[in-house]
């Protein structure tokens, strides 16, 4: 083999070298340069301006997350799994504010303005609210059912339904007013309290999720041979 040919092959294995090489360096920067699945927005009051610090909780059947607004009052949501969200936003001296059917896609997702409205002045109106900690075991919903003067209501059947589902599971109170529920499907429910001593009470709509223990605030309600007047503090 003669000296140029021998340097046309050195030549030509070079550039097969070099060739993925540039395809390589091409190639990540347009891969990592890609849209991570979002949701983002901004939280305004009445008025136009920002609500910082608000409680944003997103729902879907796995978990749910939350985060806080920030002195802009914005806030986001990233490397979200595609899928269906709901979006609730809470702050002092407003009402809760829902946003459902929140589709995340491999799409940039535009932001959004949500705008709360003020709560009405008084007392509040007793609806319980939920908290969603971590769960360990199989339980997935607990809770409690009080009188509006004083103690436990035991013996109350809690009743509960899956949100566009006709099945309905329920449970008993014990001595201290308490009720569980274990192995749930994850979705949107309501509740129902009934007691024959007592008036009916209800929880709107709450979820279970897969990795979350859904943990509702007292349950109220009353006697029905009792009229009560209950006085703001």
């Amino acid at each position: 083999m003669t000296n140029s040919s021998i340097l046309s092959s050195v030549r030509i294995a070079k550039a097969f070298v070099i060739f993925p090489a540039l395809l390589l360096s091409v190639s990540l920067p347009y891969l990592f340069a890609q849209s991570v699945p979002q949701i983002r927005g901004v939280v305004s009051d009445p008025a136009g301006g920002v609500v910082p610090n608000a409680a944003i909780l997103l729902f879907s059947l796995e978990k749910v997350r939350d985060v806080r607004t920030d002195a802009l009052g914005q806030f986001a949501f990233v490397d979200l799994p595609q899928g269906i969200y709901e979006l609730e936003v809470k702050s002092p001296g407003f009402t809760t504010a829902f946003l459902g059917n929140l589709r995340v896609s491999g799409a940039p997702v535009p932001q959004i303005s949500i705008t709360l409205r003020l709560a009405p002045t008084g007392c509040g109106d007793f609806q319980p609210t939920a908290s969603y900690p971590e769960r360990s075991g199989n339980m997935n919903l607990t809770g409690a059912v009080k009188d509006y003067s004083a103690g436990f209501v035991k013996n109350a059947t809690v009743a509960i339904t899956l949100w566009g589902s006709r099945r309905v599971q329920s449970a008993t109170t014990n001595e201290n007013g308490e009720f569980q529920f274990s192995d749930l499907a994850p979705g949107k429910y309501a509740l129902k309290v009934t007691q024959e001593d007592y008036f009916e009470a209800s929880v709107g709509e709450f979820w279970v999720t897969r990795t979350n223990l859904t943990t509702l605030s007292p349950i109220y309600t009353s006697r029905k041979n009792e009229h009560s007047v209950i006085l703001c503090q």
